[in-house]
């Protein structure tokens, strides 16, 4: 499947949370536009090599560029467009501060909503947007 061109979500495939997103944005993005990729997966290993190895954050690799965190979120939903596009409103607020509150819920996320126990298994057309 070629990916140069391509919307990709890297997510960290153990996240309950993370993978719950998945599930929202398989559902909503009706022109198939993103790819989805764990980021425990050999392709993320050998995609990712210019951000840190120890990332546990949602990555967002677009022809524009790649995007960590706060700024991955806003440009997916940006992709989304409307009424998703309106989360972008949230870029007025710094980066260091948006930053600083998704670092806060990750650090968290396991305490509050536990590991993710089972893998889901997707449809034969989810199974298409998974690298």
């Amino acid at each position: 499947m070629e990916q140069q061109g391509r919307y990709i979500i890297f997510f960290d495939g153990d996240c309950l949370i993370c993978n719950h997103f998945v599930q929202l944005l398989l559902r909503i993005d009706r022109r198939k536009k993103f790819l989805f990729s764990s980021l425990q997966s050999e392709f993320a290993r050998t995609a990712l090599t210019n951000i840190p190895k120890n990332t546990d954050s949602i990555v967002f690799l677009s022809p524009a560029g790649t995007y960590l965190k706060s700024e991955a979120i806003l440009k997916i939903c940006k992709q989304l467009g409307f009424p998703y596009i309106t989360c972008y409103l949230l870029k007025i607020l710094p980066l260091s501060w948006r930053d600083a509150l998704y670092d806060y819920f990750a650090k968290n996320r396991y305490r509050w909503f536990g590991k993710n126990e089972f893998c889901t298994i997707p449809s034969k057309s989810e199974r298409e947007r998974f690298i």
